[in-house]
């Protein structure tokens, strides 16, 4: 109960801070939110620390850091990408009757935001929220491939490439050769390397800046890969991409990594 309390009390000091433009001394945080003020100190050092809280020795009074500045734009960021992608993974959906997922980087690993099934009866088996290791997975080779030279070498050095199947590359430079072919051809394949009975094609999706915000994925499952419908799937996928990218503000030939 202690951690759920001192949580509580944080969320409250924050919230209440929120509301003072001028911010508030230590002694008007203690009355206004009844938390003694033993108790408050640590609570109120521990967030200056990490920058959750500005503490202006002129006036004694703490203000909103910028470290939540940072949270909220990560969390506006991820909630923008999601609002434009729906209904364009909605048609897309509708035009090639595939599942499609859309996904971002999180640390070394994808992270998928959200999805939209099919109608057909056999589907693969990630969900909205699972993550998978990047290299391992064409979602996330389509992200890697454009991230900065510098930023795949610290990526590669950070992560161990394991076999997951027996289809998963485990040779840095087999990887890399793979990540140079998305970029050249703009779109990502994987045969097998996470699920075996599972193929997936992803195309990256760019923001403003020219980086890659995402990837937006069709998974297939092998049994009943058609060459003809594959090619179509593929095209389709990649026009959706990049309408999802221009909605974002891309202009292209400004992607990061080229």
């Amino acid at each position: 109960m202690a951690i759920v309390k001192s949580a509580d009390r944080v969320i409250l000091i924050l919230e209440t801070i929120s509301t003072r433009d001028n911010g508030i001394t230590h002694g008007e945080l203690s009355r206004v939110t009844a938390i003694p003020k033993g108790s408050l100190s640590p609570l109120l050092s521990n967030l200056v620390d990490r920058d959750y809280l500005i503490f202006d020795a002129s006036n004694k009074r703490y203000v909103l850091g910028p470290a939540l500045l940072a949270l909220s734009s990560r969390y506006l960021s991820t909630y923008h990408l999601v609002r434009i992608a729906r209904p364009i993974m909605h048609e897309l959906v509708e035009q090639i009757n595939e599942d499609v997922e859309l996904a971002i980087m999180k640390d070394t690993d994808i992270l998928f935001l959200y999805g939209v099934d099919s109608s057909k009866p056999l589907r693969h088996v990630i969900a909205v929220g699972d993550r998978a290791p990047a290299y391992a997975i064409a979602a996330g080779k389509a992200v890697l491939a454009y991230l900065p030279e510098d930023e795949i070498s610290r990526y590669l050095s950070s992560v161990t490439l394991a076999p997951i199947t027996r289809n998963t590359v485990t040779v840095q430079d087999v990887l890399r050769r793979q990540l140079k072919d998305i970029r050249s051809e703009g779109v990502a394949r994987g045969y097998g390397e996470y699920y075996e009975d599972i193929n997936a094609i992803a195309a990256p999706i760019f923001n403003l800046y020219g980086r890659a915000a995402g990837s937006v994925v069709v998974p297939l499952l092998s049994a009943r890969l058609d060459p003809a419908q594959y090619r179509f799937i593929e095209t389709t996928l990649l026009s959706a991409a990049a309408r999802i990218s221009r909605q974002l503000g891309f202009e292209p030939g400004t992607e990061e990594g080229r």
